[in-house]
């Protein structure tokens, strides 16, 4: 006789309707592969392999999201799914009718990955919403839509059936009794349930399944693979409903004057502008007005981020703790702008903003994980490793935190080290990772492998001055002085400015060193004063420091203009001599008009929509619902005090803020914040040819007269 199962009967069913979508999963896939299998001619057979392993994950998280609410309908007493039975002839078939789509997706997405050779994302949902019309007569008479109608068809039936052969063959039942409800269905129901929350979360670790989890190798075809296009287009569609919170920001100028409203604040006179596909900033960097030239070019640049390193605490910008001796020597030394800001408050927004020169927006606070963050930015990576550079990003920490191995692997880094590369480190928090010791001993041996084979970038992190600041004991300095509730923040400056400063006793020894553009800045500051305006600016205020020990012309100069992180990359790429194709949302800020003090936009991190624009020593905010605020502003320490503009100066300020983010919004949803290779290719050939361009003078035309940069009296 045949023992009952532990397993309830509907239960066992959602089992096997697992395994159901598992395999269509599999064969869209393979589908896929074989319709795009041109882009694997360079991928080895096991790594397209490990993309399917890889995939799983990601189609088990979205089967489980299937799959979750039949098994909610599967615990109701005396209504659920074992207890229908009269409709089990024609369940099966309605089920595979619900869930067709899915499949019908699957099968178009063939064609968009050939078209666009990425999974689904924004610009799918916006080809859905576009002109119906036009978008059917395109795929109708571009695509061939009758036979991939037949195979979603035939896929349907055979779904309806494998779903109906799975159903027939357990034994449902249509009596109900407590005993067995609360004795097996409920129990074990319970523990399916937990695990479909875990499967839909793709596993146990720390954050939910990300895009960038995907991307086990360095080609970009094999990541692709291993990616679920319902996960893709899901992420796009809940994020694109969050953007609906930008809408204060979207359309409140025409498209062409807010286009010449963000050129008018960013291009740069000599720039040679590309007009042409719609991407707003393309350009051709110009050299007039330099005022800083090296005489030999940095061979290499380090990028050095440092953890909440607030400009209200850095001894040479007028701080009085003592926390950073060894940053100030180096400000000796080097170049410092001490009214410098980060675009947030978290380090993602000043990691990604740093690295890509790409502002932060309402609404798309965290790029580096959204979909939208998948485009090709014109970034420290692509520029310099078009110059032949090699890449590397040493860091104390994981490197699944804020998907930065994801986003910066797709963005071409080439090597990483994280928080599980160390060998025997010397301190290790057990919140975030190792000190910023080992991280910048580790940095200079990445460094000297690299470096001895030609050009390097590489990108090191601090992650010590944190929360709850597990810092190695004994302290290896002394000498800080300040309030006692400051004293867990100050030790966290100084043991990362301890460390910076073993960073570069050892690094000065390497050969590499002369040959070295250092560039040091905060990823963010912190709030600790009261916060006296509607933007704190002592949460923004971060030092930016450039040192280049085989030039001394740029040694020991404090510059007050004012700049933001966006104007790193841009700085560093006039520094280093490279005028190659760049869609940077910040300036040179060594080729500044005379009179020009510098400008940053700031975007306090959350979901809010306050914005602000600093000017001088003024501060001028947006916020929905609210009139407009001005203040007048000091550093170190930080207080302000609110002011009256006239109309006229507050509706120019106004245009220039909101013409800068419209338009910045803008290239992100249409994915024209980034530049396509084959897109690069084309324009690099036909540089100072045929592409359509013009050089910038200084002044944007809107309509009738001209119109000038505000500024704030």
């Amino acid at each position: 006789m045949r023992r009952p199962s532990v397993v309830p009967p509907h239960i066992s069913v959602l089992i096997r309707m697992f395994c159901v979508w598992m395999i269509i999963f599999s064969l869209l896939r393979m589908g896929l592969l074989l319709r795009n299998v041109h882009f694997a001619d360079d991928v080895p057979l096991q790594t397209l392999l490990q993309s399917f392993f890889v995939g799983a994950r990601f189609d088990a998280a979205i089967t489980c999201y299937l799959l979750s609410p039949l098994l909610f309908w599967g615990l109701i007493p005396f209504y659920g799914l074992q207890y229908q039975t009269r409709m089990l002839r024609f369940f099966p078939w309605l089920l595979s009718l619900v869930w067709s789509p899915l499949i019908f997706l699957g099968l178009a997405e063939f064609e968009f990955y050939r078209e666009f050779h990425d999974r689904f994302n924004q610009l799918a949902i916006q080809y859905l919403l576009d002109d119906h019309a036009t978008v059917i007569s395109m795929v109708w008479n571009g695509y061939p839509v009758i036979p991939y109608l037949i195979l979603w068809l035939v896929l349907t039936v055979l779904m309806g059936y494998a779903l109906k052969l799975q159903i027939n063959t357990t034994p449902l039942t249509s009596s109900f009794t407590w005993k067995t409800y609360l004795g097996k269905v409920l129990p074990v129901g319970l523990v399916l349930a937990a695990v479909l929350v875990i499967g839909a979360r793709g596993g146990i670790q720390q954050m939910p399944l990300r895009w960038g989890d995907a991307y086990f190798s360095r080609n970009t075809f094999a990541n692709h693979l291993a990616l679920n296009g319902i996960f893709t287009l899901s992420k796009a569609a809940l994020e694109r409903q969050r953007h609906v919170l930008s809408r204060f920001w979207i359309n409140r100028l025409p498209q062409e004057h807010a286009l010449a409203t963000a050129r008018q604040l960013v291009l740069q006179q000599g720039d040679r502008v590309i007009s042409d596909d719609g991407y707003a900033l393309l350009r051709y960097p110009g050299s007039a007005g330099r005022t800083l030239a090296y005489d030999h070019p940095p061979r290499n640049v380090v990028l050095i981020i440092m953890e909440s390193l607030s400009g209200e605490f850095v001894g040479t910008m007028g701080a009085p703790y003592g926390a950073t001796p060894n940053l100030d020597r180096l400000a000796q030394k080097g170049i410092l702008f001490d009214r410098f800001f980060s675009q947030g408050t978290h380090t993602h927004q000043g990691l990604f903003v740093t690295t890509c020169s790409f502002p932060n927006l309402p609404g798309f606070e965290y790029l580096m994980k959204n979909n939208l963050g998948q485009q090709p930015f014109r970034s420290f990576i692509s520029l310099l490793h078009e110059q032949g550079f090699r890449s590397i990003y040493v860091y104390n920490g994981s490197f699944t935190w804020d998907n930065q191995e994801g986003f910066f692997r797709n963005q071409g880094m080439k090597y990483f080290v994280g928080r599980d590369d160390y060998r025997n480190p010397k301190f290790k928090d057990p919140t975030w990772g190792v000190s910023d010791e080992d991280m910048f001993l580790r940095g200079v041996e990445e460094i000297s492998k690299l470096a001895a084979q030609g050009p390097t970038f590489a990108l090191l992190q601090t992650l010590s001055n944190h929360a709850p600041f597990n810092l190695p004991a004994p302290a290896p300095f002394s000498g800080l002085s300040g309030p006692e509730e400051l004293m867990p923040r100050l030790n966290g400056i100084r043991y990362s400015d301890w460390a910076l400063g073993r960073f570069f006793d050892l690094a000065g020894r390497e050969p590499w060193f002369n040959d070295t553009l250092f560039v040091i800045v905060g990823d963010h500051g912190f709030a600790y004063r009261s916060p006296m305006a509607m933007m704190d600016l002592s949460s923004y205020h971060v030092p930016l420091l450039l040192y280049y020990p085989r030039d001394a012309k740029g040694a020991n100069r404090k510059i007050h203009t004012v700049g933001s992180q966006v104007d790193v990359l841009p700085t560093v790429m006039g520094l280093m001599g490279i005028r190659s194709l760049s869609q940077s949302w910040g300036r040179d800020l060594f080729r500044l008009a005379p009179a020009d003090q510098g400008w940053a936009v700031i975007k306090p991190s959350g979901s809010g929509q306050t914005v602000g624009l600093v000017k001088g020593d003024r501060l001028f905010v947006i916020s929905p619902k609210l009139n407009p605020s001005a203040y007048q502003f000091r550093l170190n320490p930080w207080t302000a005090t609110q002011i009256s503009l006239s109309p006229e100066t507050a509706a120019v300020l106004s245009e220039e803020l909101h013409g800068y983010i419209q338009t910045g919004i803008n290239a992100l949803m249409t994915f024209r914040a980034g530049v396509p290779a084959d897109r690069m290719r084309i324009l690099k050939n036909s540089r100072g040819t045929s592409y359509s361009g013009e050089t910038f003078s200084g002044s944007t035309t809107f309509g009738k007269g001209t119109k000038k940069a505000a500024h704030m009296p």
